[in-house]
């Protein structure tokens, strides 16, 4: 069916206006993406009544994903990022054939361009958007099977999670449990656990390499005890249940101290805990260790090496800020140097350092513990983040003042971490005169050395990520093929791509004049700042990650 005639039904059956759709047509001539998709995105219908409409008005064949067996092999028929991008699934291959699941099966565009990518024939079925959405974030990106086999999953069940009858629930098991929780949160180097309740019972997930991966949950019977468990560790009230807890505690496992960050939040079926795994072995390194490339190292420890200043490290929650700070500090000369932290909490404990926690409810903010760290003769000053204005210029006069300080501020560019400064209300002078430098940063997953294949990219995903390396024909990519040591995923650990942006004089006369973002970033670039994605085109030509890595992380930045 045309999309003319498409348009005319959705305003008759759907109510949706003219002025909507046009909306969603010019979105579609700017991304590409599959016209029924973006009215579901702009809020114009919802998923499933798409899908009803598709189904009825369209007569669109459609198919359910949850009662086929998809192939691993035929998934890789299109590349991660067109899957997302169109929101589309590789379902069955013939000689000359694909069939695909797609969310809008209707639009000629998408397919023309599958046909292309593909070079072969596309046959379509209509599917349900959460289905896609689902299979992409499981069975592409994390590698087409789960992190344990079913094997392994009712060896973890048997091993740790006995069957416990209600009468038997005690004390004892309660501990046993969450030291096996614990335990094989090592073993797999997961950053975070989640044990969370539902309707139809507990749910527990590890985030492993930034994605979270579904384990065999403890009994059920055993749930209040782990969770009264897990706050007697953390100091926490075992009787208040109505409202979020925080706390901390530490175990001895595998002969190495583990510290553990604690989170309890009421629901309407009972408590959710998260406990964050803050395990220095896999955290805390040398700044070789991060990713970081020779001279983006070097111009980087060339700043930590400065008397004074203000040194900035940007990027979303989870991006490995924190990490990059604790490993410059790391560096840094704490038996000549006085160096002193305020966190948000304390997450890990380093020698040599003096290290504070505020305490908002005491009274102990950021601003507050600043202004008194200043009386204690620091050389240098870490503060875990710039919230507020207040803390931002007393952070600023410290730096002016003949203190080296450190902090962190939530922007997605380094340029853009000067234009959040002047909107909180920092004055131009304070960062032109104070600021020597801006870390913008993302973790990748990094292939696994023990499966790295080299393959042919699709030449969609090469030019979406840099047009030029279509015309080298000398440049080798790769991927993982998916072993026993990564789990099928492919991948094995994570690793930085780095935006480091130096303050120089052409800089601070940009800064001093209130500019837009596009002049800062003009400037930088002109000064030698090589972008996220760039940074990120160098590892997948280094064989450290892949191309689907990349764009997907950077996507938020192109």
């Amino acid at each position: 069916m045309k999309r003319e005639e498409i348009i005319k039904l959705l305003k008759e059956k759907e109510n949706i206006r003219d002025d909507q759709i046009e909306i969603v047509l010019k979105e579609k001539e700017k991304t590409g993406s599959p016209f029924g998709y973006l009215l579901i995105k702009f809020g114009l219908i919802s998923a499933e009544r798409w899908y009803n409409f598709a189904l009825k008005e369209l007569k669109c064949i459609p198919i359910k994903l949850n009662e086929i067996n998809l192939s691993k092999d035929i998934l890789k028929l299109l590349p991660e990022f067109t899957c997302r991008k169109y929101r589309v699934l590789p379902i069955f291959k013939s000689s000359n054939k694909i069939v695909c699941g797609m969310v809008d099966p209707e639009d000629e565009d998408v397919i023309n361009e599958l046909k292309k990518i593909s070079g072969m024939e596309i046959e379509t079925r209509l599917v349900k958007e959460f289905e896609v959405k689902e299979i992409i974030e499981t069975l592409i990106s994390q590698g087409g099977i789960d992190i344990i086999s079913p094997i392994e999953k009712k060896e973890i069940t048997e091993k740790i999670f006995k069957p416990i009858k209600v009468k038997e629930v005690s004390e004892t098991s309660a501990v046993s449990v969450v030291e096996g929780l614990i335990s094989k949160a090592i073993e797999f180097k997961a950053t975070d656990i989640h044990i969370e309740i539902e309707e139809e019972g507990l749910r527990l997930r590890y985030r492993i390499n930034g994605l979270l991966y579904e384990f065999p949950p403890p009994p059920i019977e055993l749930y209040g005890s782990i969770v009264s468990h897990i706050k007697v560790l953390s100091n926490l009230d075992i009787a208040e249940k109505r409202v979020p807890q925080d706390g901390y505690f530490k175990m001895k496992l595998y002969e190495r101290d583990v510290d553990l960050r604690v989170s309890t939040f009421p629901t309407i079926f009972g408590e959710n805990v998260a406990l964050r795994v803050l395990d220095k072995r896999n955290i805390i390194s040398g700044l070789e260790q991060l990713g970081f490339f020779p001279e983006v190292l070097h111009r980087w420890r060339i700043l930590l090496d400065e008397p004074y200043g203000m040194i900035l490290v940007t990027g979303p929650t989870g991006s490995g800020k924190t990490t990059t700070l604790y490993s410059s500090l790391n560096e840094l000369d704490s038996i000549h140097k006085k160096i002193i932290t305020i966190e948000d909490p304390v997450e890990y404990h380093l020698k040599n350092v003096n290290q504070t926690q505020v305490n908002p409810k005491a009274g102990l903010t950021f601003s507050v513990a600043l202004r008194s760290i200043l009386r204690q003769d620091p050389d240098i000053i870490m503060v875990g983040e710039i919230r507020d204005i207040e803390t931002a210029e007393i952070a600023f006069r410290a730096a002016q003042t003949g203190h080296l300080v450190l902090s962190t501020l939530h922007t997605n560019t380094a340029p853009g971490a000067i234009i959040r400064l002047l909107d909180m209300g920092v004055e131009p002078y304070l960062i032109s005169s104070s600021l020597i430098g801006v870390l913008n940063q993302r973790l990748v997953r990094s292939i696994c050395n023990s499966c790295k294949e080299e393959y042919k990219p699709y030449i969609e995903e090469v030019k979406i990520l840099d047009p030029k390396l279509c015309e080298t024909t000398d440049i080798k990519f790769y991927r993982g093929k998916g072993c026993h040591i990564c789990n099928g995923t492919g991948y094995g650990g994570r690793t930085g791509i780095f935006e480091l942006m130096v303050i120089n004089e052409e800089l601070r006369r940009v800064i001093i004049k209130n500019p837009d973002f596009s002049e800062i970033k003009e400037v930088a670039r002109r000064s030698g700042m090589e972008l996220l994605r760039e940074d990120g085109i160098k590892k997948v030509i280094a064989g450290i990650t892949t191309i689907s890595e990349v764009l997907y992380t950077t996507r938020k930045e192109d």
